[in-house]
């Protein structure tokens, strides 16, 4: 499952748009036309509509330029910092997604989705220098203590136990997930439950694959539960 991605209920432009209005918007300020009476708060309101089009558009480098302006304005909008953090996991900005991280988390001990967020980082980075299953390992226990209902972190736990070779404990968590988003997970999208039930397919293959190898028994227990419930 992909990190927390919570976009405020901006007035929402296709990418398009905001790109026609953000060049005129910049050709305007070229030319010594632009209104004077426009306000930071206006700047940084108009900033972030055009990264939400961008991110929905999955133009991540788009998104970011336009998050980063923000917070050239506003270096402490929170809400720049913690999208634009995880649109750098997306674009694989690896060392900027860890430091943005990092830094929100030092602000925000307690907001578990950063932690998820991390966690999530360090255990699929596809680069070997910030991959590191252990760290996600503790992050995500971290996370799960925090919001023990929450079928994101546990989702995410699953994943982090994948990646250190635990595999009884990754299904256990991801069938823990699909429980939850069954009772909990409602407005969870089509494409979250297929990814769920990818990810509880990996971990069974893994599982099975691991006893096999290891002369143990396989056993379907755990793997009955499945996320098309919580459709």
């Amino acid at each position: 499952m992909k990190p927390f991605l919570i976009i405020a209920p901006l007035f929402i432009l296709s990418s398009s748009a905001v790109f026609a209005q953000e060049t005129n918007t910049a050709e305007s300020a070229a030319s010594g036309l632009q209104l004077s009476s426009q306000t930071d708060e206006e700047r940084v309101e108009f900033l972030l509509q055009v990264a939400q089009a961008y991110v929905q558009d999955k133009e991540y480098e788009s998104a970011i330029n336009a998050y980063e302006r923000v917070l050239k304005i506003d270096p402490e909008n929170k809400q720049a910092r913690y999208i634009v953090a995880t649109v750098y996991i997306n674009a694989k900005q690896y060392q900027k997604a860890e430091e943005m991280h990092l830094a929100l988390l030092a602000d925000f001990p307690d907001d578990f989705q950063i932690l998820n967020n991390l966690a999530w980082l360090y255990a699929t980075a596809e680069d070997p220098d910030f991959r590191d299953g252990e760290k996600a390992v503790k992050m995500a226990q971290e996370a799960m203590v925090m919001a023990p209902n929450d079928h994101h972190v546990w989702s995410t736990l699953s994943e982090a136990y994948y990646v250190t070779g635990e595999y009884e404990k990754a299904l256990r968590a991801i069938t823990q997930m699909a429980r939850l988003a069954s009772r909990y997970g409602q407005g969870i999208t089509q494409q979250q439950v297929d990814d769920y039930n990818e990810q509880i397919k990996k971990c069974k293959r893994a599982m099975d694959a691991h006893k096999a190898i290891s002369g143990e028994k396989s056993g379907d227990s755990a793997t009955n539960t499945t996320a098309e419930a919580a459709q």
